[in-house]
């Protein structure tokens, strides 16, 4: 027979319980993501001002050749900001997906850090990261399998860290 208490108990993860004060070490946590979630939004508004802010490229696709599953994601976040939609979503069809989770998680966090407490863990469900997880995958297969096709990939592999050192 399943027992059916760990269903219908409070969530009991990192320390906390929904509603329940954040312990110190999960307050620490949710000022480094908060930190961390600020970051983008900190190099936006310096890009408008007219700063220029340089990011690095794509690691993995200058060590094996292969571009990342973000990859055009920061060209499309500085479209949005601009206004420009249908360019952004050229750049990365998920942009716009990826802004609005970015904008929950972040007044989730500030919401939490304000009243010191757990009010949710609905980014710690398997579900929610099994979804984002299924359309990243998928979407980036999509587009690896543009670059195959188009013999770009090919290119770009011959041209990486990782095929000189090994070719």
């Amino acid at each position: 027979m399943m027992n059916l208490s760990a269903l219908t108990s409070p969530i009991r993860r990192g320390g906390s319980r929904l509603g329940l004060p954040l312990s110190r070490l999960a307050l620490y946590g949710r000022f480094g993501l908060w930190g961390a979630l600020l970051m983008p939004l900190l190099i936006v508004v310096l890009h408008r001002l007219g700063y220029e802010v340089h990011l690095w490229g794509c690691f993995m696709q200058a060590l094996v050749g292969i571009p990342c599953p973000t990859w055009g994601m920061t060209r499309a976040v500085f479209e949005i900001a601009n206004a420009q939609w249908s360019a952004a979503i050229q750049y990365n069809l998920l942009a716009p997906f990826a802004i609005v989770l970015w904008g929950v998680a972040l007044v989730h966090i500030s919401a939490e850090l304000w009243t010191r407490t757990v009010l949710s863990l609905w980014w710690r469900r398997r579900s929610v990261w099994l979804v984002v997880g299924l359309m990243v995958v998928g979407y980036h297969g999509h587009r690896l399998y543009d670059l195959w096709t188009s013999g770009t990939l090919a290119v770009t592999v011959q041209q990486s860290w990782l095929y000189g050192l090994l070719g």
